[in-house]
């Protein structure tokens, strides 16, 4: 799909969706189909005290999708668990091309044609002292627009409880860090706080885990409010989630499918802003 903006346009909306936005964007499948909340665990929380693993055997997992506006997602991470810690790393890029840098006037053919990308390395620990679970991810970020680059470092904290009535309560802080300068201005990084509660159900058969999360975006005017659900039978995982901020509403379904040492994602979400259907896919793999 070829984009076209003014240079102008592109700066203020491409930077923004391409460059330090990247860093609130979902990390798999299951964030994107039941929200981000800071009592959510898995191999890729929010919440980077709540990242999982299996005391025997590493885990690797990849993502495959697109965000609003057509813009590529790719991640591949590794959890591993020892001495009562987790240790991740993962790798994560979006991609847009067929940018065209033209003037505000229509013309036949662009002055030239580029893509803009962003690039983000992370790593951290997560450990467990009794009901209360700490973590913290360091990630190198980078990312490039025209013939422009920025790069720095940030930092994620995390926080979460839980209680023998089957309520979790977390708290995370995001992204504070520094900036190289792009062209004259250093960006800024999108600081999050959020905050929520969730109640697990288990019955015979199978179990349901509710959530409730609020967002605050350094970046982004008012708060966000997430609810979501998971419902767990047997094999089977069904993911929904709804989220509403200022003047913008999302609806978000999801599936997943545990196979013994595979387990398969699929995630997607709908909008008030009209400019596409995220979608991602995640595959886990429980190595050797």
């Amino acid at each position: 799909m070829r984009l076209t903006f003014s240079f102008f346009l592109l700066v203020l909306t491409q930077l923004h969706s391409m460059g330090a936005q990247m860093l609130s964007i979902p990390s798999s499948a299951d964030e994107l189909s039941i929200g981000s909340h800071p009592t959510f665990e898995g191999l890729l929380p929010l919440n980077p005290a709540l990242y999982i693993a299996n005391e025997r055997h590493p885990y690797l997992y990849f993502n495959r999708g697109n965000w609003f506006g057509d813009v590529a997602l790719s991640h591949i991470g590794y959890n591993k668990a020892g001495l009562d810690k987790v240790i991740h790393m993962g790798m994560r890029y979006s991609g847009l091309s067929d940018l065209e840098f033209r003037e505000d006037r229509p013309q036949d053919d662009p002055f030239a044609n580029f893509s803009s990308y962003g690039l983000i390395l992370d790593a951290g620990i997560a450990f467990q002292r009794f009901n209360r679970s700490y973590g913290i991810s360091l990630s190198y970020v980078q990312f490039g627009l025209y013939t422009e680059e920025s790069k720095g470092v940030s930092v994620d904290i995390g926080y979460s409880i839980k209680m023998k009535s089957g309520y979790s309560v977390g708290f995370v802080a995001k992204n504070f860090g520094i900036m190289t300068k792009l062209d004259n201005d250093s960006p800024s990084l999108p600081k999050r706080f959020s905050s929520g509660i969730s109640k697990d159900f288990q019955f015979k058969s199978f179990r349901n885990s509710a959530f409730g999360s609020v967002e605050w975006n350094s970046i982004i005017s008012g708060s966000k409010v997430y609810l979501g659900n998971r419902f767990s039978w047997n094999r089977l995982n069904i993911l929904a989630g709804y989220a509403l901020s200022k003047k913008v509403t999302e609806s978000s379904i999801g599936i997943g499918i545990n196979m013994n040492r595979y387990q398969v994602t699929y995630g997607t979400r709908f909008g008030t802003q009209n400019i596409g259907f995220p979608k991602l896919l995640t595959i886990k793999v429980l190595m050797p």
